[in-house]
């Protein structure tokens, strides 16, 4: 069940992963789906799928913009924020790059679309 749908601001600097746990924590969500995101971003990790099937975890200095974002967070039982962020990046000059957010920095004001969803409404087949 959707509880509420959430648009978080983060400003200019602001560090993506600590700032979304810290909203999680702060609104007291066990769950919930990130729909959308737009902005920049830099100093940011990805793990990447390669063509030959592997993994390869990559750092980034330089300026991207966000094309696509979603994912999920969710509170475990001892307190600690999963988090799987699933995103799609460009920057002039580069291939454009798409994999799971480790970590990364804003660039100016980035926004973040956070839903809020509740077990009650979840049904596992």
């Amino acid at each position: 069940m959707v509880e509420k749908t959430f648009i978080l601001r983060l400003n200019n600097g602001s560090d993506i992963i600590s700032e979304l746990e810290k909203f999680v924590r702060e609104n007291k969500m066990e769950y919930c789906l990130l729909v959308s995101g737009s902005g920049k971003i830099k100093e940011f990790e990805l793990i990447l799928h390669e063509s030959n099937g592997g993994l390869n975890r990559v750092k980034f200095e330089n300026e991207f913009e966000l094309n696509a974002l979603s994912g999920k967070l969710q509170k475990a039982k001892d307190g600690k924020i999963n988090t799987n962020i699933k995103v799609s990046v460009t920057s002039t000059g580069v291939t454009p790059k798409a994999g799971q957010l480790i970590s990364g920095k804003t660039v100016g004001v980035f926004e973040i679309s956070v839903r809020k969803v509740g077990f009650g409404g979840i049904i596992e087949a």
